[in-house]
């Protein structure tokens, strides 16, 4: 576990969440480590069939889902075995996460199907600490990010890791809202900082 990974959730590219996940990932630097930038639009996704293929304890890894080696899900879930620390840099649509997120997400019950079985290539992944900054163009709105972070929250369980509070952004919604805001960039780079120093 020697990196952290970044995942890029939006589906706009060069947008206000690129910009969050390159300063996360500065920020991770900064204090020391490395960071991989992973942007989700690049890799395809097939949709959970909910046909309960991944309920049988026979199966591991790429193998307990049904699609594992059709699409590239399982690239993806790789990375969050295997990083130090996870971050996630999103934006938020309709008061949630962008579909192709939200896809990946739903792909992962084969790894909770694995916690709840107790199978030790799941349950016995070291304790970490998960990281998000959620960007939404919406001014207001008092559950604004409450979706998204619950989402994140028991998806990142399914491979041992707690989510820290969110970064949340409001009112940043053009393209370069958020490019050239020192205070808010500052921030993120911050919370980059912190997710690595203080990583195990």
């Amino acid at each position: 576990m020697s990196q952290a990974v970044v995942f890029a959730c939006s589906h706009r590219r060069g947008g206000n969440s690129d910009l969050a996940a390159e300063l996360l990932a500065e920020g991770v630097r900064r204090a020391g480590g490395e960071a991989e930038v992973v942007h989700l639009r690049n890799f395809q996704v097939m949709p959970c069939l909910a046909c309960g293929y991944c309920d049988a304890d026979v199966r591991q890894g790429v193998d307990r889902c049904v699609l594992g080696r059709q699409d590239q899900a399982f690239d993806l879930f790789a990375r969050c075995f295997e990083a130090r620390t996870v971050l996630f840099a999103s934006p938020i649509y309709f008061y949630h996460l962008p579909s192709r997120l939200k896809t990946w997400i739903d792909r992962g019950q084969q790894f909770w199907t694995a916690r709840r079985d107790n199978e030790p290539w799941v349950a016995d992944l070291p304790a970490r600490t998960a990281r998000a900054v959620l960007v939404a163009g919406q001014p207001s709105g008092e559950k604004l990010f409450e979706g998204a972070r619950l989402t994140l929250k028991y998806f990142v369980r399914n491979f041992n890791m707690e989510l820290a509070e969110p970064l949340t952004i409001r009112g940043v919604d053009q393209r370069t809202d958020l490019d050239g805001r020192a205070d808010l960039e500052a921030s993120v780079i911050e919370l980059g900082e912190t997710a690595w120093s203080s990583a195990g």
